[in-house]
């Protein structure tokens, strides 16, 4: 009786892809703004966050262009905004860092 052994060749994914893998997934919110303030508001499952924001305006002009809700990824502080872009089929990702208020 003879046995043979096979081996199996595992695929590769690109670097790119397995960064895409390890990105944190964020809590769909539906911020308020403030933009004289720079105060941003919403709610998650975990209970109300308040913070500020160096950057109102630009926010709340991408918040008026989003094509899906808004995330907020709690591991770095960060709202994205995901806005539509020619040539981008999901969209141009826009991260605003938030500051505890």
């Amino acid at each position: 009786m003879t046995m043979t052994a096979t081996s199996v060749n595992r695929i590769r994914r690109p670097i790119r892809a397995q960064q895409q893998a390890q990105r944190p997934e964020g809590i769909p919110v539906l911020p308020a703004v403030d933009v004289n303030l720079g105060s941003v508001t919403f709610f998650t499952p975990s209970g109300h966050h308040l913070y500020w924001s160096a950057e109102p305006a630009e926010l709340v002009n991408s918040l008026a262009q989003a094509v899906r809700p808004a995330q907020w990824i709690p591991e770095i502080g960060t709202l994205v905004v995901t806005v539509a872009q020619t040539g981008l089929r999901a969209g141009r990702r826009l991260g605003f860092r938030l500051a505890a208020h």
